[in-house]
C-alpha cells in the first residue's frame, strides 16, 4: 500500500477552566493530500503580476501505460475569485508539460515524428495572480489526434499526476517554488475546525533580514469547479475567512497581531519592510519582530461560523535573502497548543 500523508484533527469538545487544562476530543479525518506521490488533482499558486514570472510543471507518472492519453484540465482562478481561464493538455505515459500563465493553450502530442503541438486559442494572464487546479480525466483526442477532450467530467483519475511550480520576482532578483499540493480525494477534505485547535503555522526567517516575502493562502472548497466541472473539481472559497493571528518568536513568546481576513487566493508580505507600497503586511509595522519564528493562525471562521467539511486552507511562505529563496508550506498540528 502506498504511503500517504495523514492529518489528524483535534476537535474541541469542551473547554473548562480547571488548573489550566482543556478537554479535547480527537477525530481522524483520513488520508486526503500528498506532496510525494501522484494524485488526481493538483493545486498550485501562480503570479504573473508586474515584475513577476511564474511557471507550472506537471508530469504523468502512472496510470494506463498502453499509450492512451490522459486529459489534464487546467483551471485558473484569480485572487479576486473570478474564473480566468481553462484549457487542456493531453499527456501520454511519462509525458511532462511546462505551462506559462501568460501563454495558455491546449496541447496534444502527435506521432510520426513525435511532437507536442499547441492548438486552439491563446490566453494571456499577464497582470493576474491566484490559484490553478489541474485535474486528470480519461481523454479523447478525436480522429485527427489533435483534440484533447474529456470523456467523462464526473470521473477523475486518481494517482496519475505530480507537479511543481515557481514564482520569480524580477525586482528583487529572487525566486521560490515547491511541489504542487496533490489531493487524493477532494470529497475527503477534513473539517477546517482543526484551525480551532492546534492551528496553522507558517514559518519565517527574521522578517527584518528578508528582501522578499510572499505569504500565499489558498482556501479551497469541494465541489467548487467551473462549468462542466462544477461538481467534480476543487475551487476557491469565495466567502471571507477571518483567523485570529499571532507571531511566535525564537524564545517561544507569542505576540498578538491583527486578525487575518482573506478569501480565494491571497498574497501578502510577512512584514512592512518587504511589503509592496500600498499593501498591508501580516505583521504590522507597530509590532516589533526581530527573530525567526512563525505566524500562528487559528479559530478561522466565516460569517456563518467555523469552516465546515470539504473546506480547507493551504498556505505557503516564499521568502528570500538576496538571491537565496526558499519556500515553506503551512503546517497543521494534531493537538492543542501546550501551555
Amino acid at each position: 500500500m502506498r504511503e500517504r500523508w495523514k492529518l489528524v484533527a483535534v476537535l474541541v469538545a469542551a473547554c473548562t477552566v480547571r488548573a489550566g487544562t482543556a478537554t479535547a476530543q480527537t477525530a481522524t479525518v483520513g488520508t486526503f493530500v500528498t506532496y510525494t506521490e501522484p494524485a488526481g488533482t493538483l493545486i498550485m499558486p501562480f503570479d504573473s503580476t508586474t515584475g513577476h514570472r511564474s511557471f507550472q510543471i506537471v508530469t504523468r507518472v502512472t496510470g494506463n501505460q498502453n499509450g492512451t492519453p490522459v486529459a489534464t484540465h487546467w483551471s485558473y482562478w484569480a485572487s479576486d475569485c473570478s474564473h480566468l481561464a481553462d484549457f487542456f493538455v493531453c499527456l501520454t505515459p511519462n509525458d511532462t508539460a511546462v505551462v506559462d500563465p501568460t501563454a495558455l493553450q491546449t496541447e496534444v502530442q502527435v506521432p510520426n515524428p513525435p511532437a507536442n503541438v499547441k492548438v486552439g486559442a491563446l490566453t494571456d494572464l499577464s497582470g493576474k495572480r491566484g490559484m490553478v487546479t489541474v485535474t486528470a480525466f480519461a481523454a479523447d483526442t478525436g480522429p485527427s489526434g489533435r483534440e484533447c477532450k474529456v470523456l467523462n467530467p464526473s470521473a477523475v483519475l486518481d494517482s496519475v499526476l505530480v507537479g511543481s511550480w515557481t514564482i520569480a520576482n524580477a525586482t528583487t532578483n529572487a525566486s521560490f517554488g515547491g511541489d504542487a499540493i496533490g489531493v487524493i480525494d477532494p470529497a475527503a477534505l477534513p473539517p477546517a475546525s482543526i484551525l480551532a485547535a492546534g492551528g496553522l503555522r507558517i514559518q519565517t526567517y527574521d522578517p527584518q533580514k528578508l528582501t522578499d516575502s510572499q505569504v500565499i493562502l489558498l482556501p479551497v472548497v469541494y465541489p467548487g469547479g467551473d462549468g462542466a466541472f462544477a461538481q467534480t473539481e476543487l475551487g476557491p472559497i469565495t466567502s471571507k475567512i477571518t483567523c485570529d493571528a499571532g507571531f511566535v518568536d525564537n524564545l517561544e513568546i507569542e505576540t498578538s497581531i491583527p486578525s487575518l481576513t482573506f478569501k480565494c487566493a491571497t498574497f501578502a508580505a510577512i512584514s512592512a519592510n518587504v511589503a509592496p507600497k500600498g499593501t498591508a503586511p501580516l505583521i504590522p509595522v507597530t509590532t516589533a519582530v526581530t527573530t525567526s519564528g512563525f505566524v500562528h493562525l487559528r479559530n478561522c471562521r466565516t460569517s456563518k461560523g467555523i469552516l465546515g467539511n470539504k473546506k480547507f486552507v493551504f498556505a505557503f511562505h516564499g521568502q528570500a535573502v538576496g538571491p537565496f529563496g526558499t519556500l515553506t508550506s503551512g503546517k497543521y498540528t494534531s493537538s492543542l497548543p501546550q501551555s
